[in-house]
């Protein structure tokens, strides 16, 4: 069944991402966030030309390098959007700016018109970047009945569909990307698919903060109950994009993967 109309046939009205409610330290989540948890597996593969020839290794850094500058200003977006809420939302129109304010307000004019396409930008280069992950599976899945290792939707149905035929070696990595990467689908891939990339039907996007008093500012988009729903306002679902539960998504799924591929990777140059 197609991926949206699943989605349709959910019980609740809200799918997608769980807002992080943590008041957000810029600097500090950006440090954390935009470190690379595959360090340690490149190190191990010591591709030293990765960066020239442009392999499985260099097109990996590439993309959490792209990954990781969307996430950047999307952060950032959060940040400025909930200082300029707090402290210029209600500011009295007859009074001045102090000099504070003032520079939020620059900041608030020069992020703002570009927030819908960091948001998109964010969500692509994400699916990129997981594809660019599963290229890496390459260096330790090496017999047998293999997936992709270019999609990784392609490589996700594939671990599903068929984990018989790397169950004896790989179970634990068919169990972190067949069941331990459902924020892929929903809503990354849903929103990728078909809101981004492609054709798409009738919808509302708007940008907002879930509970008046978090950090996140969430992109939610409103979808009809039926496909040929002339007004979306009206009864459907709501898809829910939280940049902060990207990140930690991310960081986990990479700091897992990257610690299995180590362990394997080591088994198979024993063997050569």
């Amino acid at each position: 069944m197609d991926l949206l109309e699943l989605v349709r046939r959910l019980p609740d009205g809200d799918v997608g991402h769980k807002p992080v409610s943590d008041c957000l330290n810029l600097k500090r989540e950006i440090r954390r966030f935009c470190r690379d948890p595959m360090d340690s597996c490149l190190t191990l593969i010591n591709d030293q030309e990765a960066q020239l020839f442009r392999g499985d290794i260099g097109r990996y850094v590439q993309a959490f390098g792209w990954y990781s500058l969307c996430l950047k200003r999307t952060l950032n977006l959060c940040s400025v959007a909930r200082l300029h809420d707090r402290e210029l939302r209600w500011h009295p129109v007859n009074r001045e700016y102090s000099p504070r304010q003032r520079g939020i307000a620059a900041k608030a004019k020069a992020a703002m018109p570009y927030i819908e396409l960091d948001y998109q930008n964010l969500i692509i280069h994400a699916c990129i970047l997981l594809d660019r992950t599963i290229a890496i599976s390459r260096h330790f899945l090496q017999s047998g009945n293999l997936p992709s290792f270019t999609s990784f939707s392609k490589h996700k149905a594939f671990l599903k569909t068929n984990a018989g035929a790397l169950a004896k070696y790989h179970g634990e990595y068919i169990y972190l990307v067949a069941n331990g990467t459902g924020w892929f689908e929903v809503p990354l891939k849903l929103l990728r698919d078909k809101y981004l990339m492609h054709a798409a039907e009738r919808h509302v996007a708007f940008f907002g903060w879930c509970n008046g008093d978090d950090w996140d500012l969430t992109m939610t988009t409103m979808i009809g109950e039926h496909p040929r729903q002339m007004n979306p306002l009206g009864r459907g679902k709501w898809i829910t994009f939280s940049p902060r539960r990207l990140a930690r998504d991310v960081e986990s799924f990479l700091a897992t993967f990257s610690t299995y591929a180590q362990k394997h990777i080591r088994e198979v140059q024993r063997e050569n």
